[in-house]
């Protein structure tokens, strides 16, 4: 069944037609939620029709700007908020510690386009670059650079499903520029705290399931 984007059409930034192209990829990879079942279980991801609440509230606010900004997703999965993103920023990048999981970005990604091609509606921009390793591993942001000629304090937006979100949040304090921004996934109601980071939106697009924090300056 073709997705309904009525309910796009008049929220900011995003047209009626983009709005039916994001529908149609929330519906597709929302389906897709259950990967295999490993040592603990199984494979959370990223409600893609709530995270399209969440963007629609960033492009409202100005955070995120097709133009400029640098998106990084600290365990990319199978790169779907990647795909997602990648209509509203300048480079959309995805990092996933799992290589059988990053191995399902293709195919998902392949069958995803037929949909939209059918559709008649616009295909994912062309800025998504995803790399298997540790989103701790410094050594795996030289490879980054050497693909996209951007480093870790390039990023603008950092975004994860809340596992290791405490430890992503440490690195982010430490290697991130100033005023960079960290999306979180994961949160009702109770927020964590972290050092050297600010909440700014603590409930992004009204859905109760993510928060965006900024790092301030040690003197700001």
């Amino acid at each position: 069944m073709k997705p309904s984007g009525k309910k796009w059409a008049a929220k900011p930034g995003i047209g009626d037609r983009l709005g039916r192209t994001l529908a149609l990829i929330g519906s597709f990879y929302d389906a897709c939620k259950v990967g295999y079942q490993g040592t603990e279980g199984y494979r959370k991801s990223t409600d893609l029709r709530k995270f399209a609440e969440c963007i629609r509230e960033l492009l409202a606010e100005g955070v995120i700007d097709p133009s400029r900004t640098v998106f990084t997703d600290l365990g990319c999965a199978d790169g779907r908020v990647n795909v997602m993103m990648s209509y509203f920023v300048r480079t959309s990048i995805g990092i996933e510690i799992d290589p059988d999981i990053l191995s399902e970005y293709e195919p998902h990604k392949k069958a995803l386009l037929g949909q939209i091609e059918k559709a008649s509606l616009e295909p994912p921009q062309d800025n998504i670059h995803l790399f298997q390793g540790s989103s701790l591993d410094d050594s795996l942001y030289r490879g980054v650079y050497d693909e996209t000629g951007l480093r870790f304090a390039d990023t603008d937006l950092f975004y994860t499903y809340i596992t290791l979100h405490d430890v992503f949040a440490e690195k982010i304090c430490r290697d991130a520029r100033d005023g960079a921004l960290y999306l979180v996934y994961g949160f009702h109601k109770v927020l964590p705290s972290y050092a050297g980071l600010e909440v700014l939106i603590p409930d992004v697009g009204g859905q109760q399931i993510a928060a965006l924090f900024v790092k301030r300056s040690a003197g700001g």
